[in-house]
């Protein structure tokens, strides 16, 4: 999506069907996000319980621009304005820290003032989603001397945002149908450990992976920056679980928000 064309290694860095397969993510990606957020908003209407904290209202801001951005670079590589994409670079890299430092402020602030009713341990997991993200796209845009390397790295730090999506509507729903306990039920990471999972990460992680079986199709391999962008993902995701139910980490929590 960024930077001049070269081969990783034998990877031939364009297929034919490339565009194709990014737009289909992009669209994929606004479904998880929009289908999540409108189900809650709306939800919230209806029982006139819509009201949110100006935090909220900022990194929403932030969170859309994001998309818009993203989507906005897929196509601008389709129409073949790289210059241009390569000249608002710095502007996603600029957007992307400041929605780090939202996420985390919104996270605190939204728990402090009760706003959020998700329990305080869960501070963990927005903030191993944050240092996820800001990772990958700093990943990418080191790696933009090379399109192959920077499409992915971008690509997988976008998809991780959609667990955001996926909690607020899909997870709850699937968990409901199929009569599944929750998460934070659990008292141990042992015990809660693939319930977490199976809420919090899966359809994140089924979207992840596609983009390896694209890879594996196309070019009949995975790409490095593929496996290193996954490789920093799931350890700190599941770092992020195994703190929730840490009986330490309840305590840290309360000091960060000042309780």
């Amino acid at each position: 999506m960024y930077g001049t064309p070269t081969k990783s290694r034998g990877f031939p860095p364009w297929h034919r069907f490339d565009q194709t397969f990014f737009w289909v993510m992009v669209a994929l990606v606004w479904a998880a996000i929009l289908s999540g957020f409108v189900y809650r908003n709306v939800g919230q209407l209806m029982d006139g319980t819509l009201s949110y904290p100006w935090i909220v209202h900022v990194h929403g801001l932030a969170f859309f621009a994001w998309l818009v951005f993203f989507t906005a670079q897929v196509f601008l590589i389709g129409r073949g304005s790289v210059a241009l994409h390569r000249k608002l670079g710095p502007v996603g890299a600029g957007l992307a820290a400041v929605m780090v430092v939202l996420g985390v402020l919104t996270a605190i602030i939204t728990k402090q003032l009760k706003f959020d009713h998700t329990d305080i341990k869960f501070l963990s997991v927005m903030f191993a989603d944050m240092l996820v993200f800001g990772g990958l796209v700093a990943a990418g845009m080191f790696l933009r001397g090379s399109a192959a390397s920077h499409k992915r790295s971008m690509l997988v730090a976008t998809i991780v945002l959609t667990d955001a999506g996926f909690g607020r509507w899909l997870s709850p729903a699937i968990s409901g149908w199929l009569g599944l306990t929750h998460f934070y039920m659990f008292h141990s990471f042992s015990e809660g450990a693939w319930p977490f999972i199976r809420f919090q990460y899966l359809p994140t992680y089924i979207l992840i992976a596609t983009i390896g079986v694209y890879d594996l199709l196309t070019r009949r391999r995975l790409h490095p920056a593929y496996v290193a962008a996954v490789a920093w993902c799931l350890p700190i995701q599941l770092l992020g679980g195994w703190l929730y139910y840490q009986p330490f980490w309840n305590q840290l929590a309360r000091r960060i928000l000042g309780h």
